[in-house]
This record gives structure tokens, sequence and C-alpha cells, in this order.
């Protein structure tokens, strides 16, 4: 992407979300920890691997319609 423009295909917007995810879900999960509900993180980490996971299927099976830059989307660049 070397004309500064960033890809707005659907691929590409689900692999950007893959941070914010994770940690909104590890606040999230030491929040509960923090809070006497019978749960810590010891308990709930797995939660954590099932969003991972939902985000990555949700990439695969996301549209590459649009997509511009080299290459496949997710494939290091030429």
């Amino acid at each position: 992407m070397s004309n500064g423009m960033r890809c707005r295909c659907a691929r590409c917007m689900c692999s950007g979300l893959m941070g914010p995810v994770v940690l909104i879900t590890l606040g999230v999960l030491f929040l509960v920890g923090k809070m006497n509900v019978g749960y810590g993180f010891g308990d709930l980490w797995p939660v954590l691997l099932i969003v991972i996971g939902l985000v990555k299927i949700a990439q695969a099976m996301a549209s590459t319609e649009g997509h511009t830059g080299p290459g496949q989307p997710g494939q290091p660049g030429q």
C-alpha cells in the first residue's frame, strides 16, 4: 500500500480488530476476577482463546472484494 491508502475490504478490517478485541476481553476478564462473583482469571482465561478464535473465523469468512495492496490479504507483501 505504497500510495498511503488503507485497504477497506472486510478481511483487512477484521484483521485490524484483533488487538482491540483481545485488550477489551482481557480487561473484562480481569474486572470479573476482581469482583467477588466466584470466578477468577484462572477460571476464565479460556474465554480469551475462544474470542481470538471467533475473530480469526470472522477474518477467514470475510470477503476480499475491493482489496487494495500487494498480494492476498493476510499474507506478507512482495
